[in-house]
C-alpha cells in the first residue's frame, strides 16, 4: 500500500464521518494534522494509521549488482 492509498482511505473515512473535525477527535489528533496529511504536507503517523487499521512497514531491498 502506498502513501497515496493511505490518503485515499483517510479521505473516505472523513467523507463517512462528515467532517475532518470528527475524524480528528476520533483519532486523537488535530484537525490541522488531518488536513496536512490529506494535502500531502505531512505523513500519516501512528494515530492516523491506527485509526485506519494500518501499521507502517519499512522494507529494504538489495540493489542489483552491475556487470
Amino acid at each position: 500500500m502506498t502513501r497515496d492509498d493511505v490518503v485515499q482511505l483517510l479521505k473516505r473515512k472523513v467523507e463517512k464521518a462528515g467532517t475532518q473535525v470528527a475524524i480528528a477527535r476520533e483519532f486523537g489528533v488535530t484537525e490541522a494534522y488531518i488536513s496536512d496529511v490529506l494535502h500531502g504536507k505531512r505523513s500519516p503517523g501512528e494515530k492516523i494509521l491506527d485509526g485506519l487499521g494500518l501499521r507502517r512497514v519499512v522494507g529494504y531491498v538489495r540493489k542489483e549488482e552491475k556487470k
